[in-house]
């Protein structure tokens, strides 16, 4: 066993007189500190209740040798009394909460054995179990995370230590290893003062060190002496990670073992969430891209069936990152054993593991069988219960369980989509909602709403299924509505429009005198209407009542702007130094050299106040959103922007904001369209150039056409602008600020598309 501090059975008598001496002068000047040859205080006043000082020693606690032995209080940072007898100084009552006697006992105060601490700094009521709970900065939830992390890495309870010797005597370096496992390095500096060192880690060559909390990775490790900078009193903890081979033999997933979802805790859990780990990252729908992943939990198991080669539960798996907010996904996963083969070849992105006892663990959402299970939930009023909470369908209607009795009636829709959809009996559609936020969910919230307002052109709710935790707010993990009977969304039906009209483009001129009156137009007017009749069937009362505009929401809107724009030249200077082939250099310098002057004309926000209104939106509005159903429009998919926090997407914005996103749609399938022509060897370089000025004259009047259809319909003249130059003014703002979000998505994503918008936003520049 190690020990931190001086304890009831052993004194300071196995060390030297002039260490004693050293040890009482440092952390016992009070004489009441002391008893026999040892010292009777609990860790946080005997530092001062210094927060670094009480982490590092904590880390080296749990980073040396033999099982760490944590005394009652010390994991909250709790006081002592040392002017009680013997040892009880540190025997006080617990302090559980800031209830009555600290949440310890329900007695009268005068008949507890021992007195409380109400020593300030460390009084009851301040530090105690519930309020370091409530607080994820608290030296509890700290102590939690180190307890977790040396679990992860059994290297720290039973490896061997190797003492360095850093050219630094202020700093401790020593390093674990165990056979199997990758090294861990521990570096702390003893010294309240900032330190700076060399060590010696040729035994380590090329391996990477990674910062264990923060899973940060520094440069690889060389033959030179490795530098290093500590903090006053900081500490690392490196992993020391081999570098990946070039190539690898064997099976491509792992292997598991089944589990009972019922008894599935954290601990039976770790290889499963170590499997997730390396499926999740692989996955569309997941919104860490780009960021370090620190820890994945399988926080619950919710069995949905079973049958002879199947069987299905749904895992919330939660991802904590190194930086921002942490995500919960929801996961459905089957066991399957006779699809096993047709699985792995056909959808091998669904497979997660192989099952030890043989067959797949896989993603429910890919394999129909498994699908019908987690729709059938749904639509019945079944509960099925984890071990941390329960599933609950929640049908708006009766009689739709035969629905999903039949597999074949389930149909795969957009599986690579930032949600997963499926159609059943060609009557709704079931759409998983992946990450799961506490709250009213959009797509449910809005679209009752409208319904109820009369708004006939969206989809109505079905049912849902939600998730309730055994302690907080449930969640919604399925979404289920009417599936509407349609030729495609607009963005496919528009793009197949405009290819056919560039077949008709006279290819030996350059489009200049050509003017089509085609039905684009005409369903782009209609658009234009029905986006103006939904913002108005959008108002109502409390969350969905309407706000009015103010400077200093204006301001806000500039700001936005201008910290957009600041990221997203961040981006571009970095993709155009890497002199990608698709850059569009001449458009993105001009970008680049505009500058802040992309904002000339936009100080009207910030001294006029717009007469105008802020409400809730579709939030994620586009072409691809809205079905086309031979002769009307149906708007779909109001859950917003998936990246963004739930409580974001409902804050209540100017109705520009989706207009703005169906003019930069426009702007996308006419570039498009010539694209797909040149692609398809119909258009060649000479020819698209012709085509390409046609079709941003297609662009700008189906644009000016949409806009005016849009302020033509509104009947509440209160919502946007009725001033021109103040419509215009705002209309510009949020289509910039659209423009640099598509920039940085587009780099992220699809960097070939990536001249697209940066051509639109040098267009804005030339008008500026």
């Amino acid at each position: 066993a190690t020990f931190l501090r001086n304890h009831d059975e052993l004194t300071l008598e196995m060390v030297t007189d002039e260490e004693r001496d050293y040890m009482v002068r440092a952390y016992a000047h009070d004489p009441q500190m002391r008893i026999n040859l040892g010292i009777r205080r609990r860790l946080a006043p005997l530092v001062e209740n210094d927060r670094r000082r009480i982490e590092l020693l904590n880390a080296l606690l749990f980073s040396l040798p033999g099982t760490p032995v944590l005394y009652y209080g010390d994991e909250i940072g709790m006081g002592d009394n040392v002017y009680l007898g013997d040892r009880d100084g540190v025997r006080t009552p617990m302090q559980w909460s800031p209830d009555r006697n600290a949440g310890f006992s329900r007695a009268n105060p005068h008949r507890l054995y021992l007195p409380l601490i109400t020593e300030p700094g460390f009084h009851y009521e301040n530090v105690n179990v519930e309020a370091q709970n409530a607080n994820r900065t608290s030296l509890l939830r700290w102590m939690k995370q180190m307890i977790a992390l040396r679990r992860r890495h059994p290297v720290l309870s039973r490896g061997d230590i190797e003492f360095l010797e850093p050219d630094n005597p202020h700093v401790l370096a020593f390093v674990r290893t165990v056979e199997g496992e990758s090294p861990v390095l521990v570096v702390a500096n003893l010294s309240r003062l900032a330190q700076h060192l060399e060590l010696d880690l040729r035994s380590w060559v090329t391996h990477v060190p990674v910062e264990v909390f923060g899973q940060t990775r520094f440069s690889p490790i060389g033959e030179l002496p490795y530098h290093l900078t500590m903090g006053p009193y900081g500490f690392f903890w490196f992993s020391l990670e081999a570098p990946a081979p070039l190539d690898t033999d064997g099976d491509e997933w792992p292997v598991l073992a089944d589990l009972d979802w019922q008894a599935l805790d954290r601990r039976r859990s770790r290889p499963l969430a170590g499997a997730m780990r390396r499926w999740l990252v692989s996955q569309r729908w997941f919104g860490g891209k780009g960021r370090i992943v620190r820890e994945i939990v399988v926080d619950d198991a919710v069995p949905l069936g079973s049958d002879d080669d199947l069987d299905v539960a749904l895992l919330l798996v939660s991802v904590a990152f190194t930086e921002g907010d942490d995500h919960l996904y929801a996961v459905p996963v089957a066991r399957v054993a006779g699809a096993a083969g047709y699985l792995e070849t056909l959808r091998p992105g669904g497979v997660i593991a192989r099952r030890e006892s043989g067959g797949l663990l896989i993603d429910a959402m890919v394999y129909e069988p498994a699908a019908a299970m987690v729709v059938g939930t749904s639509l019945t009023r079944r509960r099925a219960r984890g071990r941390q909470g329960r599933l609950l369908g929640r049908p708006a209607r009766s009689g739709l369980a035969p629905l999903v009795e039949d597999p074949h009636d389930v149909h795969l829709l957009g599986v690579e989509q930032s949600n997963s959809s499926v159609m059943v009996g060609h009557q709704v559609i079931a759409k998983l909602v992946r990450r799961l936020e506490p709250g009213g969910h959009p797509d449910i919230e809005v679209l009752r709403h409208l319904r109820g307002n009369g708004y006939e052109h969206v989809p109505d709710v079905v049912a849902s299924l939600d998730y309730e935790p055994s302690s907080g707010a449930a969640m919604t993990t399925l979404v289920v509505h009417d599936a509407v009977p349609n030729d495609g969304d607009l963005w496919q039906w528009m793009t197949d429009q405009l290819t056919r009209l560039l077949d008709q483009l006279d290819p030996t001129g350059d489009g200049a005198d050509w003017d089509p009156a085609d039905a684009t137009f005409e369903v782009i007017e209609l658009l234009g209407v029905r986006t103006a009749q939904l913002h108005e069937a959008m108002v109502g009362e409390g969350d969905l009542a309407p706000l009015p505009f103010t400077l200093l929401h204006q301001r806000s809107i500039l700001q936005t702007l201008r910290s957009g724009w600041r990221a997203t030249r961040r981006e571009l200077r970095r993709f155009r130094d890497r002199s990608h082939p698709s850059a569009g250099s001449e458009d993105m310098d001009a970008v680049l050299d505009a500058g802040d002057g992309l904002f000339d004309g936009f100080d009207g926000l910030r001294t006029r106040k717009l007469d105008a209104q802020r409400i809730r939106l579709h939030g994620d509005l586009h072409l691809g959103q809205v079905l086309w159903a031979g002769h009307d429009v149906v708007f779909i998919d109001f859950e917003g922007e998936p990246a963004r926090p739930l409580s974001e997407r409902k804050i209540r914005r100017s109705p520009l904001v989706d207009l703005a996103g169906l003019v930069r749609s426009i702007d996308y399938a006419a570039r498009v369209a010539v694209h797909t022509e040149t692609e398809r060897g119909r258009l060649s370089l000479h020819e698209a150039e012709g085509a390409e000025a046609w079709v941003l004259r297609w662009r700008d009047e189906a644009q000016r056409r949409l806009v005016a259809s849009y302020r033509a319909a509104l009947e509440s003249q209160s919502l946007v602008p009725p001033d021109d130059e103040d419509f215009t003014l705002l209309l510009d703002a949020v289509t910039i600020e659209k423009a640099l979000y598509e920039i940085r998505y587009e780099l992220a994503n699809r960097p070939q598309w990536v001249s697209w918008p940066v051509a639109a936003l040098r267009e804005r520049v030339a008008r500026a």
